[in-house]
């Protein structure tokens, strides 16, 4: 039996190498390449691309769709201005990861969000983001780690009968957390799967197709907290 394709978003670099300064590039982290591997799927990296039959081609190969990591989501996107909180964004990124949502589900393709992820995936659906987590008064916690990047940030409360919830069979545990954006209101069919204790929204799933999304990065924390492979491997049954 062949090994299901999946296909992960690549995120925009733009060279500062004085050797190579203002070359642009497409790139994905190491760790979800291997996340991939070691839960039996094939990785296939996606370029940004701005012609949608391209597009179309590829995911006609594919059994799945990772949205990565990566900058802020442009607050055009989802019917607002930007505010001086918001980082760099990088609107050709955005319309191709928009695109690609939609064309998942015509597909009935699972799709799983990380980060960066779970934010254009809220935006894709219908949902908004907080430009900025200082706009939610109930914010205490530091959603952006100062540790390691495979260390520990927060906890976050799984709500119990999610998908989530099946995977780790646990109400409460910890994840990493690099973000200073997040869901603000969650779309149509899709529930919160988890909340950090300060009420931020850390994962949601959608309620009766194979699509979910998490605010951490679990595939950095796979080498010292290997019981984040588990969120890969059920993504990977999705696709088989």
């Amino acid at each position: 039996m062949a090994k299901p394709l999946i296909g992960i978003t690549c995120n925009y670099l733009l060279s500062e190498k004085e050797n190579l300064l203002g070359q642009e590039g497409n790139y994905i982290s190491q760790a979800f390449i291997d996340a991939v591997l070691k839960s039996g799927g094939v990785p296939i990296l996606i370029p940004i691309i701005n012609s949608e039959e391209d597009i179309l081609q590829i995911m006609d190969k594919l059994d799945g769709i990772i949205l990565s990591s990566g900058y802020d989501v442009n607050p055009i996107y989802y019917g607002e201005e930007p505010s001086v909180h918001v980082g760099f964004t990088y609107s050709p990124r955005d319309i191709f990861e928009l695109f690609i949502v939609k064309a998942a589900i015509e597909r009935d393709m699972p799709i799983l969000g990380t980060a960066r992820g779970q934010q254009i995936m809220t935006v894709a659906f219908g949902g908004k983001l907080y430009q900025d987590i200082s706009e939610n008064k109930n914010a205490y916690i530091n959603h952006i780690q100062r540790a390691n990047i495979n260390d520990i940030g927060h906890y976050i409360d799984i709500v119990p009968g999610t998908k989530l919830h099946k995977i780790f069979d646990t109400d409460r545990m910890l994840v990493n957390s690099f973000h200073h954006q997040a869901a603000k209101t969650v779309p149509a069919n899709f529930i919160i799967s988890a909340t950090s204790s300060d009420g931020i929204i850390e994962a949601i799933e959608h309620q009766s197709k194979p699509i979910m999304a998490v605010q951490w990065r679990p595939d950095i924390m796979i080498k010292k907290h290997p019981v984040m492979l588990k969120i890969f491997k059920e993504f990977i049954s999705w696709c088989e």
